[in-house]
């Protein structure tokens, strides 16, 4: 471990810089207000990492204990509301475009799951999700029976984080979480009006699953946000006397629960973002006298090497990357002999091809998965062997697999969401190979046979050939003057889907272009295309980026002064980046809860996920080489005197961030705004606007908080435009 020196110094900041904001309202022409930027106090903090010094300004920001924090943000929220009230009615028009593409009519009839002789379904009010069923064969006036109405938590700022039916559907179960925190309370609630019931609430619990009609394992997360414990409860009795049943104590490993698709398993998930190591419990275990049950570990954790397990009938069904199967594969081992010695290859995949998820039926496992970047599903019988692949209704599009509770069928759903449609619901017979459409949602007022969807293939900096998707009318011109919007993500394996964003439709029908760049870091083509974009090889995501902007100019769809991007949590980093790596292509960017500031980020172990996300970044406390890669794409580190003395404009900014935050911290857009005003000479002509939300965390508000969110999208859009389209 190396020793870090630190040396605090506070200075004084001198003068205030003149206001640059040019107003084109009259009403802000002529208004007595003036709108200030705000000038942040610096702390001269000084590190010392690998012999290197390091001057961090802004890093009392990360005390939300220090008197200015509150006062800073104020003037920056501020700032930024007295600056887009000149796009007041803009904003207003966007948003309304907005909401009438959200639009879907009162007469579709919910999506109803049937099981265990009842049908399940829920409906959204203006107040949050309401979880019903009613009994079958008592016909359609049969009385619902409400589970649960969400729309008490709203007031008290939570929302409902998972839903889950005891295997008997006589206890329903819900996990709430207020605003960022990512783990909360755990409510049962019976359903067979019994007597003797009492309320039970399990505290800080981050996940569950159901084991039998009496037993509910959860897990527990540390103050780093890192589920590390798992402890099984019985019903009716007080979570003090719940069994610790598994403690993981490496920092770089979390923990996750599930239950096989028989019901006959729970696993026990401990994995970092490269390697798993996975251990069964049998459901049926009693817990009366509070006993440790047997517990199997699947396979001894090895460097790189990942596996997931589900059970049917006899058999373990795994899902690994074991044997340089890099795209993974699905193998088999009886339930005596769970060793990787025995396991057996029952579905590989081409190298073009990827397997991302499974489910598992008496007669069938379904397969979904990639091929060429692109989403399949494969259904594979096994009593004959055989795998037939499913005629998807869209090509470019993104799967989830349904809510298919019930085992023995050969029918199952899936729900499919495109550019150009709302989610929209299938159902599949696998031993007629028919396709039924359940529920499928198209866009109000929007014609369709408008607009294309296509991919092309860009040359990167080393010849690799990076998908983009273009989203757009289909009468474009080649003309330079296309506004365009690139979004990509870029990390963890991620993809960057093509899906329904309704934020898209008030951009492609002013005829703005959507580009995807699909670059390395993201998950599209298989752990390679991952791993080309991860610790010592991330440049290549940057790269990346640039290569397809590059392209957008050169092939004259667009050019840099009708050039964005947006980016979001990680996806913000790749496009953050993009204001020291290559400004003079972008007019304008859009960073929502962006990580600019990842190296003191991953300085600081005590940090929620820093630790578990070294496979990603690396470690630079310790590798002097990790510390110096991190620092040369920093956004924050990048913003000094050499971009302003290098650059004669930068690209407008919008920034966005959430107090509540854990996964990317309030103090990470903060400070690099911070450092932006600082360092921005008092003559230079650029926008900066940074909006803080104080009360959401990373995924925003819930689903009561809709209007609220849209309006927050409806804002970013109008900046977009104002700044291309003036």
């Amino acid at each position: 471990m190396l020793v870090i020196a630190k040396h605090v110094v506070y200075t004084q900041r001198c003068g205030l810089y003149q206001s640059r904001t040019i107003f084109t309202s009259l009403r802000n022409v002529f208004s007595k207000t003036k709108n200030n930027i705000p000038v942040p106090k610096i702390v001269n903090d000084i590190q010392s990492h690998h012999g290197k010094t390091r001057q961090d300004l802004f890093s009392w920001m990360e005390s939300l204990s220090d008197q200015h924090l509150g006062s800073y943000i104020k003037a920056e929220n501020e700032f930024t509301r007295q600056t887009m009230r000149q796009h007041r009615f803009l904003h207003k028009i966007i948003l309304q475009e907005m909401k009438r593409r959200l639009y879907v009519p009162n007469v579709l009839p919910p999506l109803k799951t049937v099981a265990n002789g009842y049908e399940y379904y829920s409906t959204t009010s203006v107040y949050g999700m309401v979880y019903l069923r009613k009994k079958l064969g008592q016909g359609k006036d049969a009385p619902e029976q409400v589970l649960l109405n969400s729309g008490f938590l709203r007031s008290m700022n939570m929302s409902v984080r998972k839903v889950l039916l005891s295997p008997n559907h006589s206890i329903f179960a819900y996990n709430t979480e207020r605003e960022g925190m990512e783990y909360g309370e755990l409510h049962f609630k019976d359903l067979d009006n019994r007597t003797d019931w009492e309320n039970e609430v399990l505290d800080n619990v981050f996940n569950f699953v159901w084991a039998n009609d009496q037993v509910v394992y959860y897990t527990v997360p540390n103050a780093q946000l890192r589920p590390y414990q798992v402890f099984a409860h019985v019903i009716g009795t007080s979570q003090s006397q719940d069994v610790l049943v598994y403690e993981e104590l490496d920092d770089t490993v979390f923990v996750d629960i599930t239950s096989s698709k028989d019901g006959n398993y729970v696993t026990i998930n401990a994995n970092s973002l490269s390697s798993s190591e996975v251990r069964v419990i049998e459901s049926s275990h009693d817990y009366t006298n509070k006993t440790v049950p047997d517990i199997k570990l699947v396979k001894p954790r090895v460097p790189d090497v990942e596996y997931y397990v589900d059970h049917h009938d006899d058999t373990f069904y795994i899902l690994t990357n074991a044997d340089d199967a890099k795209n993974f594969k699905l193998v088999c081992t009886p339930d005596h002999a769970i060793g990787k010695s025995n396991w057996t290859d029952l579905i590989t995949m081409k190298s073009t091809e990827k397997i991302e998820d499974v489910d598992l039926f008496q007669n069938n496992v379904v397969i979904y998965g990639r091929r060429d970047g692109l989403p399949i599903i494969l259904c594979h019988d096994l009593r004959t062997m055989e795998t037939h692949q499913v005629q998807l209704p869209e090509k470019f599009c993104v799967l989830n697999p349904g809510t298919n509770l019930d085992f023995n069928t050969d029918v199952f759903r899936f729900s499919v969401i495109s550019p150009f449609t709302h989610e929209s619901t299938y159902e599949y017979d696998m031993s007629t190979r028919k396709l039924n459409p359940i529920r499928v949602q198209t866009i109000r007022k929007f014609d369709r046979s408008k607009y294309t969807c296509s991919q092309i293939h860009v040359k990167s900096h080393d010849d690799r050939q990076i998908p983009v998707t273009l989203i757009h009318k289909k009468d474009i011109e080649m003309n330079g003057r296309n506004p365009v919007l690139m979004r990509s993500y870029g990390a963890y394996g991620t993809s960057t889907d093509i899906e329904f964003r309704v934020e898209q439709f008030p951009l492609i029908e002013r005829g703005w272009v959507i580009a995807l760049p699909h670059v390395r870091g993201g998950g599209e083509l298989g752990k390679d295309w991952y791993e080309d974009g991860k610790l010592d090889k991330k440049m290549n995501s940057f790269k990346d980026f640039i290569s397809v902007a590059e392209h957008l100019v050169d092939t004259r769809l667009t050019s840099p002064k009708y050039l964005t991007a947006m980016g979001t949590s990680a996806g913000g980093l790749l496009v953050g980046a993009m204001l020291h790596m290559r400004p003079d292509l972008f007019r304008a960017l859009v960073l929502r809860v962006p990580f600019v500031d990842p190296l003191s980020s991953m300085l600081n172990p005590e940090i929620p996920l820093t630790q578990i996300e070294y496979p990603e970044w690396g470690n630079p406390t310790r590798d002097a080489k990790a510390y110096d890669l991190i620092e040369s794409y920093s956004p924050y580190e990048n913003v000094n005197t050499d971009l302003f003395k290098s650059h004669s404009s930068l690209p407008s900014l919008y920034v966005t961030g959430g107090m509540k935050d854990q996964r990317v911290a309030y103090w990470q857009p903060l400070k690099f705004v911070a450092r932006l005003r600082h360092f921005t000479p008092p003559t230079f002509r650029s926008t900066a606007l940074l909006k803080m939300d104080l009360d959401r965390g990373h995924f925003g508000g819930g689903g009561s908080e809709q209007d609220s969110r849209l309006s927050d999208v409806a804002e970013q859009i109008a900046f977009l435009i104002s700044q291309v389209q003036k």
